[in-house]
């Protein structure tokens, strides 16, 4: 596909626009990553900072609530609490309420949501909150696969007075299926352990550190902002900020990214995202195979977020921390920058194209006007001048044009004239060689003419004259005596000579004009002519005819048998061959002859050398009947020689 030609004009005024916008580009593309570039890693840094407070408030966080099981566990209320709880006797409940008022009040001064006391059997002996759970058994009672069950196994089964183990959120029935953790230690009266201590930690005071009592603007997380705790499992340990401030929006997210509509369900009714809502992104991952990193990756909500990630140093629990905010309200005055740049790039892109404008106009119009004279120039009229109107170097160019036209115009004379002479003279070279290959083909004509007259009057005269000849002499010898041995031997050498002389005649009619050729046809002579030229050289001829009864009018099977005569000849002379192909075919068209030999194979010199006669000959039979010739030689491999001559309705097949 060609595209139109573009003016000078327009490549000016392209040329304008393109150095302007790419300045625009390169300076704006530069100025709108360098802010990027130092707006996000400010923005990393904001969130390295609020995650590294956050995760040093949540680990004292739980280190307090480790001392505080490890002390409490030694306390001698405890210590007094358990006694009576393991004694059993009577008035053992009214003797608990003493202790219960000051455990009570622990609990409320902590904010852990429940104490109890369990015994080394399992028996939840005591519970501030004396829920479902009070009073069964951990081992074997309908809560021993809960999580409260395996920490309390794993206090009982320790010796350590120091002993501390937590275990992670999981949703406890007794309380209503909210999440929650436990904390356990052993209570020791001397080396006899007495009971276990669980605390019963709140997922609400998490929620509070976490978010701050939602006050996440104030902390500088924007509208978008926040810091969240996952585990192993990849749920969340503490409330999305979405799903406290927009619940709403923050299920159509869900839905939207395919979340099952059961845990969507899930958090509605149980009205929180700890231990249902899933984040497996690439921050988390990170994470948990122990990386502390920044990334711009995609949150759980399929949005793209800066992320700032860390583990969390918390004995039993294997948390991350991770402080994220939306990549859109993190960079949104980068992104008013950027639409500050494209606007300032739109009206210095107007002034530039308003400035080529002008200047293409400036030069383009003496250029237009030269372009004009050159095309009336270029279309023959030769006195069309440019006029300078200008001293710079486009005046410079319509004066050096002028000249050259004047010296065009003085040659194209010239030219003519040299044109006029040479085309008088190759109209006389094209009639002078039509006037000789007219006179080539009156030539062979004629030649072929005398060349039958010839034979006929051998074979009339001379050939009768021979055979009578030898007649008068049979009959003399047998008129001589049976006496006379000497003379009838000298007749008899006669009569051979005269055998010999009618032989030679014979064959010198036969190379005049073979007699096949008009008795019987150009088959018949071909195949004769094959016949004789293998006897006489001793070279193998291999014949194929195709169809085998072709015939032609006299002249064109003339032509074809001298044409074929003279490749014989120059086989026998120069082709050094052993065997000879020779094809002979036809069809509606043209007949075609193919001789091809095993010899030294003919060279291009050899073909276009002028002194070739016979290579000129059959190009002149073929020529004079409208064919073509083709010569192919291979050095070593031999040569090819091919010959088409069209038919006409004279000289159609029959």
């Amino acid at each position: 596909m060609k595209f139109p030609a573009t003016k000078l004009k327009t490549k000016l005024q392209l040329s304008f626009v393109s150095i302007g916008f790419i300045s625009i580009f390169i300076t704006g593309w530069q100025a709108y990553e360098n802010a990027r570039t130092a707006l996000e890693e400010v923005t990393f840094q904001r969130l390295t900072a609020v995650r590294e407070s956050r995760r040093r408030q949540i680990e004292f966080y739980f280190e307090r609530i480790r001392s505080d099981v490890i002390a409490y566990s030694n306390d001698q209320l405890i210590i007094r609490a358990a006694r009576l709880l393991a004694a059993s006797s009577p008035g053992r409940d009214s003797a608990m309420a003493s202790y219960d008022r000051d455990i009570r009040a622990h609990l409320e001064q902590q904010g852990y949501y429940d104490i109890f006391l369990v015994t080394p059997e399992g028996d939840v002996a005591y519970a501030v909150k004396q829920e479902a759970d009070f009073g069964t058994n951990l081992r074997s009672g309908p809560y021993r696969e809960s999580n409260i069950a395996a920490v309390y196994r794993a206090a009982a089964a320790s010796t350590d007075r120091q002993f501390a183990r937590f275990v992670d959120f999981k949703p406890y029935r007794p309380s209503g299926f909210t999440p929650a953790a436990f904390v356990a230690s052993p209570v020791y009266d001397g080396d006899r352990m007495l009971a276990v201590l669980i605390f019963q930690i709140s997922i609400d005071d998490i929620n509070t550190v976490m978010t701050e009592n939602s006050n996440w603007q104030s902390e500088g997380f924007g509208q978008s902002g926040e810091t969240y705790i996952v585990g192993t499992d990849h749920r969340m340990r503490n409330d999305s900020r979405f799903f406290i401030e927009q619940p709403q929006a923050y299920y159509r997210t869900l839905s939207r990214v395919g979340t099952d509509s059961s845990v969507i369900r899930a958090i509605r009714n149980h009205r929180t995202s700890v231990l249902l809502q899933e984040v497996r992104t690439e921050a988390t991952e990170a994470a948990l195979s122990g990386l502390t990193d920044t990334r711009n990756v995609l949150d759980y909500r399929g949005v793209r977020v800066l992320s700032s990630f860390a583990p969390l140093n918390i004995p039993d629990l294997r948390w991350v921390m991770l402080s994220e905010i939306d990549e859109i309200e993190a960079f949104r005055s980068v992104y008013t920058l950027r639409e500050q740049l494209i606007l300032s790039g739109l009206i210095i892109l107007l002034f530039a194209v308003g400035l080529g404008f002008g200047i293409s106009q400036t030069i383009s119009r003496p250029i237009q006007a030269l372009t004009k004279v050159t095309e009336r120039f270029g279309r023959g009229d030769l006195d069309n001048r440019a006029a300078p109107r200008a001293r710079d170097e486009i005046g410079l160019l319509a004066q050096t044009f002028n000249t050259m036209a004047d010296k065009i115009k003085s040659h194209t004379q010239q030219l003519e004239e040299e044109v006029q002479v040479r085309r008088r003279t190759e109209e006389e070279l094209v009639h002078s060689q039509e006037l000789f290959r007219n006179l080539s083909r009156h030539l062979q004509t004629v030649r072929e003419e005398e060349r039958k007259g010839i034979a006929r009057e051998i074979h009339d005269e001379l050939g009768q004259n021979l055979t009578t000849l030898k007649l008068h002499l049979s009959l003399l010898i047998e008129d001589l005596p049976e006496d006379t041995a000497a003379p009838r031997a000298k007749f008899q050498a006669i009569i051979e000579d005269i055998d010999v002389t009618i032989q030679s005649v014979k064959r010198l009619i036969s190379d005049l004009r073979p007699g096949l050729l008009d008795d019987l046809g150009l088959v018949a002579a071909i195949e004769w002519q094959a016949e004789e030229f293998q006897r006489r050289t001793g070279i193998r001829c291999d014949l194929h005819i195709d169809p085998p009864d072709i015939s032609l009018d006299a002249d064109r099977s003339t032509a074809v048998f001298r044409i074929f005569q003279e490749t014989l000849t120059n086989i026998a002379r120069h082709a050094q061959a052993d065997q000879v192909t020779i094809a002979l075919m036809t069809d509606e068209a043209a007949i075609m002859l193919q001789v091809r030999d095993n010899g030294r194979g003919i060279t291009s010199d050899n073909i276009s050398n002028p002194r070739s006669f016979g290579l000129m000959g059959i190009r002149e039979r073929a020529h004079y009947w409208g064919g073509a010739t083709e010569f192919h030689g291979e050095p070593g491999r031999g040569t090819t020689v091919t010959v088409t001559i069209p038919l006409d309705q004279t000289g159609a097949v029959s």
